[in-house]
């Protein structure tokens, strides 16, 4: 029986794993990976070194520290975390930049993401960081679907950027709540997240697509082309979700599927690292990969500890879970 502190602990090594495994190929297609890779199942040399994260994982760290320090969601309080931890070596896009600098500048946390581009960012940076807030808040798609929109708001005021962050979060909480050992329904999983959505959405033109994926066998290439593999929430959240559960018997061979689509390959990796952890649970990541992450003041250790302080802050919200 996998304990849910294992899964918590899962989702956030996860992020990490995934995020390293991808970043020496960010920006490579699926074809050229697959070219000169074949498939990814090293942590390869990065800028950082092998094992090292990017903004996708230091900001998962600052909104976890958020959600302990202030026992639930706080829009200032996160702000002034991603501040705190802000580290341009990480690799941060323009928006994030930009989203720092005017907070750093004064800027209300609810006015920051509006200003950014126009009509906000519908980039996936509010998606590729929300693995601890789907975990935290996994007993109510209520209160997960708040805590998301107002973690959204420091850097992501675009519907789609929210909405792909909605999707991540709620996509880490079923897996949290699901049994490996019965396995996973996948047209109910994809059901779930449909409930979310308004009519409208363009997220449902991609769980449509997705359905119709899940029964081909498909090249990565081919993949990537219908699904996108690129940094807008709308293309990248779906190609992590669909990663997910086309692989999602084995951890492994979900990240590495995730990498394999090639474009933004460490955040998509980030996000379906983080489904497979929620779902199976550390125990499940590879040891050789575990063993290579960073330590240090904040390395897989201390983001351990983060899963396990997020896994007791669950418990009082829900004595007895």
């Amino acid at each position: 029986m996998i304990t849910r502190a294992e899964k918590f602990c899962g989702a956030l090594l996860g992020t990490h794993v995934g995020d390293a495994l991808g970043m020496p190929l960010e920006g490579a297609s699926a074809a050229a990976i697959k070219k000169n890779y074949g498939q990814v199942r090293e942590m390869l040399d990065a800028r950082l070194g092998a094992g090292t994260y990017t903004d996708d994982t230091e900001m998962m760290i600052a909104l976890a520290e958020s959600l302990v320090r202030s026992q639930g969601m706080n829009g200032a309080d996160l702000a002034h975390s991603f501040l705190e931890n802000f580290n341009p070596l990480r690799g941060y896009g323009a928006g994030s930049r930009k989203a720092m600098e005017l907070l750093r500048a004064g800027i209300s946390w609810k006015e920051a993401g509006k200003r950014i581009f126009e009509g906000g960012s519908y980039g996936n940076g509010a998606a590729m960081r929300i693995a601890p807030l789907g975990c935290l808040y996994c007993h109510d798609p209520r209160e997960l679907q708040e805590a998301a929109r107002v973690s959204c708001l420091v850097t992501h005021a675009h519907p789609w950027g929210q909405e792909g962050a909605l999707l991540q979060a709620y996509s880490v909480a079923l897996a949290v709540n699901a049994d490996p050992a019965r396995g996973l329904e996948r047209g109910q999983f994809l059901d779930s997240l449909e409930n979310l959505l308004e009519p409208d959405s363009p997220f449902l033109e991609k769980t449509a697509v997705m359905r119709k994926l899940l029964d081909q066998d498909m090249q990565l290439e081919d993949v990537a082309n219908v699904l996108g593999n690129d940094s807008r929430a709308l293309t990248s959240v779906p190609a992590a979700i669909f990663s997910f559960l086309r692989n999602c018997q084995d951890f492994e061979e979900t990240v590495v599927y995730a990498v394999g689509i090639g474009g933004d390959t460490d955040t998509i990796a980030a996000m379906a690292g983080a489904m497979a952890g929620a779902f199976h649970g550390k125990g499940a990541i590879p040891g050789r990969w575990l063993d290579s992450l960073e330590r240090g003041e904040k390395g897989a250790d201390y983001i351990e500890q983060l899963a396990l302080n997020l896994y007791e802050l669950h418990q009082e919200f829900n004595p007895g879970s």
